[in-house]
């Protein structure tokens, strides 16, 4: 098993996508097809990449329901990935690996999708002319050019709540419970001393 952690936030964001593809299409499984349409859904670098050699979303669902029929599944409780695609993974970390990249980007998992070869994903990009090297060279065009992929969440604020025994004119007490969100610890004081010099406290 590959830790999770390891994935960028993009392709943290490109799994969700995939298992929404397979629930939508009435799928039991999770295929190479719902994770190349995650991440055309998904701006990350391998949809910009997709983007810029000419594969839309549209052209690859029309071509994926083509590859697939029209028979659809039902759904049931636990939508597990196929072998294929736990292989796709595995490449990306190979990729990632042969970078020295200590994260897997979502421009690892497209390259895996073709490199692994056999996946329906893999049979659509290269009828497309999609190769590995092209996307390789049009990847690192994009990364010169383009947003970096977002390796992690952006940081959440850690709230501060202090309570404040704050007397107002007629000398009684007032508590109050504040909760200082975003704020730097000066920034707190000095709030804290206005609302004091406010209230007479």
């Amino acid at each position: 098993m590959y830790p999770f952690e390891r994935f960028s936030q993009d392709a943290k964001a490109v799994l969700t996508l995939a298992q929404e593809e397979a629930e939508r299409e009435q799928h039991s499984h999770i295929g190479t097809e719902h994770v190349l349409l995650a991440l055309t859904r998904q701006q990350g670098l391998a949809g910009r990449t997709l983007q810029s050699l000419g594969v839309g979303e549209a052209d690859l669902r029309e071509a994926i329901k083509s590859a697939l029929g029209k028979e659809q599944r039902p759904v049931i409780q636990q939508i597990a990935p196929t072998s294929r695609v736990k292989r796709v993974i595995e490449i990306a970390f190979e990729e990632a690996r042969r970078e020295d990249s200590s994260h897997v980007g979502t421009d690892h998992l497209l390259l895996a999708l073709v490199i692994e070869g056999e996946g329906i994903a893999a049979h659509v990009l290269i009828d497309r002319g999609i190769t590995a090297d092209r996307l390789r060279t049009e990847i690192q065009r994009q990364r010169e050019g383009g947003a970096p992929e977002r390796w992690s969440a952006p940081p959440q604020a850690v709230p501060m709540v202090r309570h404040l025994d704050l007397r107002d004119g007629q000398g009684r007490t007032l508590g109050i419970d504040a909760t200082f969100t975003g704020f730097s610890l000066e920034e707190c004081d000095a709030i804290e001393a206005r609302l004091r010099q406010a209230l007479g406290g």
